[in-house]
């Protein structure tokens, strides 16, 4: 059994088909959602309360978490809640084997029915056009200056990459989007409105430094966001670029002395936190810096804008002077 799966590889099975392996089915189907009992929890399997969204690839226990405080996500997600006493790695694997199984052998297992892709939310492989410096693109400016990242985005990497969709012909439009490079070379990109995918091969992004310690990080903004607030830090970094890229980096991460994780305050994030931390026990979760925010971004712009607004409101004092006249 290998050691480490590329979470990436298993994002795309079929939850539907991964359930029926494990033997269980749909009590109802409407469209594309399918009902089940909870496999998660005991219930009295009266009302179905857990849903699997065909499109997305998603499922939800309406009826609340189970003892591992998970209750929606993806496969990965719903592998960690099934088995509660695995590790991260071991979950991974248990996955592996239960899509690899010889569905002869499985007790009234049913094809799931495949859906087509809905072309505009299909997954498209993109082409790259061109790659300039930072500065050039008036919408891209000011969106890393709106997060208050354009200098030190300057510095470190980041261009602005112009692309387009190689495999629809049809469309021959060009995007464009700030980014920076993975360990493949391939590109990774964010655009002003919050869309993020890659031009090439997906991968982490490593940026090396101190052999001793790692900092981790889920997004390539928020690197740079703790890199502005601890400019004398120099940690050995390294950035998922998805957080479903976490188990292929768990083998670079293990390697460190000293290991800080900085994921997002919200339920993925602290999940994914808290399986690392099972795989290397001595990762220190810092989330507790940017505590009350979602994450290191949020934290720098409302530290900036405080500045900003005790700037406008300090009082100017004025110089007294004499004006010659005696009183």
């Amino acid at each position: 059994m290998p050691n480490y799966i590329d979470v990436a590889t298993l994002k795309d099975i079929s939850i539907v088909d991964f359930l029926a392996r494990l033997g269980h089915h749909p009590v109802r189907k409407t469209g594309k959602e399918h009902f089940y009992h909870s496999m998660l929890r005991d219930t009295k399997k009266d009302t179905p309360s857990f849903t699997v969204w065909d499109a997305g690839n998603c499922w939800k226990d309406w009826g609340g978490a189970n003892a591992t405080g998970i209750f929606k996500g993806g496969i990965v997600q719903l592998g960690t809640a099934y088995w509660p006493d695995l590790s991260f790695v071991e979950v991974l694997n248990k996955i592996q084997q239960v899509c690899d199984m010889d569905t002869a052998l499985i007790p009234e297992y049913v094809p799931p029915k495949i859906y087509p892709k809905d072309p505009e939310k299909g997954t498209y492989e993109w082409g790259l056009i061109n790659i300039r410096e930072l500065g050039s693109n008036y919408v891209l400016t000011q969106y890393l200056h709106s997060r208050g990242l354009f200098e030190i985005a300057k510095s470190q990497r980041v261009k602005e990459v112009y692309y387009n969709r190689i495999n629809n012909p049809e469309n021959t439009s060009a995007y464009y989007a700030v980014g920076w490079q993975n360990e493949h070379g391939a590109w990774e990109f964010g655009n002003a409105k919050g869309f993020k995918s890659t031009i090439g091969q997906k991968g982490i992004s490593v940026i090396q430094g101190n052999p001793d310690h790692v900092a981790v990080f889920e997004g390539y903004m928020d690197y740079l966001s703790w890199q502005l607030l601890h400019p004398k830090l120099k940690p050995t970094i390294i950035v998922l670029n998805a957080i479903t890229m976490l188990g292929y980096a768990i083998d670079r991460i293990k390697n460190f002395h000293t290991v800080d994780v900085y994921f997002d305050n919200d339920d993925p994030g602290r999940n994914c936190a808290q399986l690392l931390k099972k795989e290397i026990p001595h990762a220190v979760d810092c989330s507790y810096e940017y505590a009350g925010y979602k994450d290191y971004n949020e934290k720098l712009k409302d530290d900036l804008n405080s500045s900003k607004r005790l700037v406008e409101c300090t009082p100017v004092e004025t110089a007294s002077y004499s004006t010659g006249r005696k009183r």
